[in-house]
């Protein structure tokens, strides 16, 4: 059964990631909405305080300027000049007019909103100004700026498209038609230009707007904006104070903050488009995106690799061990990286292949041990040779051959050596003898047409240990294929030592060896299958490999007699299984 993908470790890990990521995203688009809110509100904050700071300042500047106004109203020269000019000489007079101009110039410095200050002597029809100093009377234009008699204290009045704060005496001549009156006429293009500078960005504008009786003056930090004096006005009366207000004009979205001041009669405004609000705001925002962008190509990346590094290694590893579980020793698996799972994948594909070979160490021991023992009992019971045994002893005896009791007592080594239910390996040394013995038995029957030639097994390797009946077999089929079909046969036996182990010779001088048929045999001899010729020498050479290795075996090649011959190679090893056997 496949596994959920929720119980694997890379759904695990994809999970136990995701659970750290997301409160970090969650924290990081807390902190920028927070930012965002923080630096709305110091904007909000900071237009407001402008407006506000600018407005108290100018209702300072023109308090202080109507407090000086007052107090001049009772200055001794002016008061001369308008009440006691007809007792006063010429001289008097002229010096209370310059005396009093001073007072006026004094007046006009004190405050940059200031333009000119001016006082109008109705007795002496003479009208005395900072800048343009004694002038004569201008009634016309004394009506359209003087304080109208029903309205007391000084007032803001428009005329001629300036502003002026005009006042007048109490009215103690002329039955309360008032004497003299101090006009102060404010600087407008100054005005404009604090409020100018108060903008500080072209985009943006102030706009102050005064109000006096029904008349309303508006006062603009750049009239070259695009934005019409109409909506202006609209923009000024739908506002409300003390908030930052949103409005749409022309498909632009754009923040207004205004401020009243009732001492004035005049409302402060400013409007700031909203791109240029939010444009630190934008930053901000980028840097959001940069950071949600950057938390998908972590996670992205961070997936990515632990499917590649962890995921996939291990689902390859867990396909490798269902395929052992099935049976299927035939795994390899393969890592391309220097890490630990190159690590666990070399001592995987170690362990299979240490499983395989005990499988046929053990398992596959046992099956070619049975196939011997059958193999030994078919020799046991071989009725070729035994009937020719026993035919030849007969004509023996008959004759009165004297090699009859050595015949019949090398056969009986022979049956002893063969039916003997001891141990499956014995030394080297013992399984010479029996093959000389068998060989021995073989002559007395081909005494005249078989020429034997056996070298001495090699001292030290007299008692290594191999398994029973292999050399036999051998020369059996020597016999079987050479001997009984040709009139002079030959065998030789030989050994030869190396570095790394035996190599037993047989060489025969049969026929019809070519070299098709030594590479079917040196192909046949490691496939396993039916029963065939082959069985017994294929017996032997899987034998010998399971003890000594699979650099052990038979091997086959044209002998020097133009025969076959038949090298079985023992390498030397420290073979455990051999102990076990024993």
């Amino acid at each position: 059964m496949h596994r959920r993908i929720y119980k694997t470790i890379f759904s695990r890990l994809m999970v136990t990631f995701l659970m750290i990521i997301i409160p970090i995203y969650l924290l990081g688009m807390t902190m920028n909405l927070l930012a965002m809110n923080v630096v709305k509100t110091e904007i909000n904050q900071s237009m407001s305080a402008q407006i506000e700071y600018y407005l108290n300042d100018l209702e300072d500047s023109f308090e202080n300027t109507k407090m000086l106004q007052y107090d001049c109203l009772n200055d001794e020269n002016l008061n001369k000049l308008a009440i006691l000019w007809r007792i006063t000489s010429l001289y008097e007079r002229q010096q209370s007019m310059i005396q009093l101009q001073n007072r006026l110039v004094t007046i006009r410095n004190s405050s940059p909103y200031i333009k000119d200050v001016t006082a109008y002597i109705v007795p002496i029809n003479k009208s005395i100004s900072a800048n343009d100093g004694i002038v004569n009377f201008k009634e016309s234009e004394f009506e359209e700026i003087r304080v109208l008699d029903d309205r007391k204290g000084a007032q803001l009045l428009f005329y001629d498209d300036d502003i002026y704060m005009t006042t007048y005496d109490n009215g103690l001549y002329g039955g309360g038609t008032s004497l003299f009156s101090i006009i102060i006429q404010f600087d407008k293009e100054k005005l404009i230009e604090t409020l100018t500078l108060l903008t500080q960005n072209m985009d943006s504008e102030m706009i102050l707007s005064i109000h006096s009786g029904l008349d309303t003056m508006y006062f603009r930090s750049d009239s070259s904006q695009s934005i019409s004096i109409e909506t202006i006005k609209k923009f000024i009366y739908e506002a409300e104070p003390g908030i930052i207000n949103t409005v749409t004009h022309n498909h632009n979205d754009y923040y207004v903050a205004v401020s009243d001041s009732k001492y004035l009669d005049a409302r402060l405004m400013k409007y700031v488009p909203e791109k240029l609000i939010m444009k630190p705001l934008r930053q901000i925002q980028v840097w959001f995106w940069i950071f949600s962008v950057a938390s998908v190509l972590i996670f992205i990346i961070y997936s990515f690799s632990t499917y590649k590094y962890i995921h996939e290694p291990m689902t390859k590893l867990v396909k490798a061990f269902k395929k052992v579980e099935k049976g299927d020793l035939d795994v390899s698996i393969r890592h391309n990286l220097t890490d630990e799972f190159e690590y666990i994948y070399r001592r995987f594909n170690d362990m299979v292949a240490k499983i395989g070979t005990l499988i046929d160490q053990v398992y596959k021991q046992k099956i070619m041990t049975q196939r011997a023992e059958l193999k030994h009992l078919q020799s046991q019971i071989n009725p070729h040779f035994l009937y020719n045994s026993f035919f030849l002893i007969n004509t023996m005896a008959r004759i009165g051959d004297e090699n009859l009791i050595v015949f019949t007592k090398k056969l009986g080594e022979y049956f002893r050596y063969v039916t003997h239910n001891g141990t499956d390996v014995i030394s080297l040394s013992e399984e010479v003898e029996h093959a000389k013995v068998y060989m021995e038995i073989q002559k007395m029957r081909f005494s005249k047409r078989l020429t034997l030639s056996v070298s001495e097994l090699p001292e030290e390797y007299e008692t290594t240990k191999v398994p029973r009946l292999i050399l036999q077999p051998i020369i059996e089929n020597v016999f079987e294929y050479v001997i009984d079909k040709k009139r002079e046969g030959r065998l030789l036996i030989d050994y030869v030592i190396d570095d790394q182990g035996l190599d037993i010779i047989f060489e025969d001088n049969g026929e019809n060896v070519n070299d098709q048929l030594l590479t079917d045999l040196n192909e046949l001899r490691n496939k396993c299958g039916q029963e065939d010729e082959m069985s017994g020498l294929k017996n032997i050479h899987r034998r010998i490999q399971l003890l000594f290795g699979e650099s052990s075996g038979l091997t086959f090649a044209r002998s020097r007699f133009g025969g076959l011959k038949v090298i079985l190679r023992i390498v030397k090893n420290d073979n455990e299984l051999i102990e076990e056997m024993m």
